[in-house]
């Protein structure tokens, strides 16, 4: 029976007929909960659908959504198409929907809409890539939504931004507090952090963390007055997001450094630096603050940053050390020509091996 009315929609030319004949199609193909569709039929219904699916009018697209958006019965591509429509239309696709790609989310996750990017947050299959993409693109109430999802994985790159909001932003600190509590993983990771002396722990979660005492910590925050900027531990939290941003709306090595740069948090950055390269931070810093600008350039180019991450990063040097920048341009230009011999121009990894 779906042959045929398949093969009847094919012979129709008027598009108002079309929207007719697929909501009629839809209802019966949705229906037919005794028979389970095959994969050749679930092809044949998807991709006939797709191909009127430009002439088709609001009623018909919404028929499709509520009846199989929530459904195995379509395929991928089709599932990708809808996920497309406005948010009123798109979101139980985007949110339940078994069959829409891993790409189409991760395409919402870097260039939709704060609604989209809610309603992908609140899936339970996302993966560690998407989930940074959401932490470093989105609205902070995306990142509320993420950590308040037991199904969601965060990377250690993941973690470490979520730290930096987590310093000015009480509503993050609280989220981490509360998912800490409720997720074992998270809490060995934020204790494996804690190991290294990372200096990005907020100072009421790191006191949480070593007397074993989240639950304080979590309730204090949820008594906190909210109306304005709220201090905890000797440090100014605002309930509105924080003006810091992860660099390029990406979660690489280099962005987060540029963050901790922008940020003045160079305390941070050697730590960062040290976990990338395997030294103790002492060593990082020592460097660092050394008038050994080859040492320096060495120890740089083991990070695989790139040469405008490396400007920034002897510009914050500068300011941090009050020396002069002048010589900043022919630094980056010797940084340049280094990564352009062999043993710089493969892709280093981002892998904190003392945390991850």
């Amino acid at each position: 029976m779906i042959r045929e009315q398949l093969e009847q929609l094919a012979r129709i030319k008027e598009p108002e007929a079309r929207s007719k004949l697929i909501r009629t199609l839809v209802g019966e193909y949705a229906r037919s909960e005794e028979h389970e569709p095959t994969p050749v039929e679930r092809e044949l219904f998807s991709r006939i659908v797709l191909s009127v699916f430009d002439q088709l009018d609001r009623e018909a697209r919404y028929e499709l959504v509520v009846r199989l958006a929530k459904t195995d019965r379509i395929i991928a591509d089709l599932a990708d198409r809808l996920a497309q429509e406005d948010y009123a239309l798109s979101e139980p696709v985007i949110e339940c929907s078994p069959m829409i790609s891993q790409s189409a989310l991760m395409h919402l996750s870097k260039a939709g809409t704060n609604d989209k990017r809610l309603s992908v947050a609140r899936r339970d299959d996302l993966s560690e890539e998407m989930s940074d993409t959401l932490i470093a693109r989105s609205s902070r109430n995306v990142v509320h939504i993420l950590l308040n999802n037991s199904e969601v994985p965060f990377s250690v790159k993941g973690m470490l931004a979520l730290l930096i909001f987590a310093n000015t932003e009480l509503e993050v600190l609280a989220g981490m507090a509360k998912r800490a509590l409720k997720d074992e993983e998270f809490l060995e990771t934020l204790k494996l952090i804690l190991e290294t002396e990372c200096p990005l722990l907020p100072p009421p979660l790191k006191t949480a963390l070593e007397d074993d005492d989240l639950e304080r910590l979590a309730t204090a925050i949820g008594d906190l007055e909210r109306d304005g900027d709220i201090e905890l531990d000797g440090v100014r939290y605002s309930r509105h997001e924080a003006s810091i941003q992860i660099a390029n709306g990406e979660l690489s090595f280099d962005a987060i450094l540029r963050t901790l740069f922008e940020d003045e948090r160079i305390d941070a950055a050697i730590w960062l630096i040290a976990r990338k390269l395997n030294l103790s931070d002492e060593v990082v810093s020592e460097t660092l603050k050394s008038d050994a600008d080859g040492a320096i350039l060495r120890l740089m180019l083991q990070t695989g940053i790139d040469d405008k991450t490396y400007r920034d990063f002897l510009k914050a040097r500068s300011k941090w050390l009050d020396r002069n920048t002048r010589t900043i341009p022919e630094l980056v230009m010797r940084y340049k020509a280094e990564l352009k011999k062999p043993q710089y121009t493969s892709d280093t990894s981002f892998a904190l091996s003392a945390v991850g």
